[in-house]
């Protein structure tokens, strides 16, 4: 994920439970984290912490009042929610945006839609890359993910970010 400290950032529910799980919310340094009506509900029921934290530059975003047509096909097809078609939605209407998601399938339609998108995983590299966070911090977090959030993702996958961070930042 290529990105500067003025990028402007869409985001699903996934990310702001896993990293405030994970106690790593503050690695949401963006620009602006826009998180629609309908994502904010959801994150206030499981992890109401993540919406707290004085570090992320957090902007309520209003859930978009129509759904483009290609959206609204793949939101039936793919069974998407509310939070994760607004959150589309979103990224759809402004363009600069990065949409995190750790939805499959609202990472699917979103990059049928052309929408670049990230998840927990990327932006915890990213914190690396930023000097937000050190090599052993990152793969601390990265261990963690198993234990200590909810995020679902295939072990070969999470092993081998941490072998790629253990190979890049010895």
């Amino acid at each position: 994920m290529e990105t500067t400290k003025d990028t402007r950032v869409v985001c699903d529910a996934g990310p702001l439970i896993h990293l405030q799980q994970l106690t790593a919310i503050d690695v949401l340094d963006f620009a602006e984290v826009l998180v629609p009506e309908a994502v904010w509900q959801e994150v206030l029921r499981h992890a109401p912490a993540a919406l707290q934290a004085a570090s992320v530059r957090f902007s309520r975003a209003e859930d978009p009042s129509s759904i483009d047509p290609a959206l609204e096909a793949l939101g039936r097809g793919l069974a998407l929610g509310q939070g994760e078609l607004a959150a589309i939605g979103i990224a759809q209407r402004e363009s600069s945006c990065i949409l995190l998601t750790d939805d499959a399938a609202a990472r699917l339609a979103a990059e049928s839609l052309r929408l670049r998108v990230h998840g927990t995983i990327g932006v915890i590299l990213r914190s690396l890359r930023t000097g937000l966070r050190s090599a052993s911090q990152v793969i601390e977090l990265l261990e963690a993910v198993p234990s200590r959030s909810t995020l679902h993702i295939r072990k070969n996958i999470l092993d081998e970010a941490i072998r790629q961070v253990r190979e890049r930042y010895p």
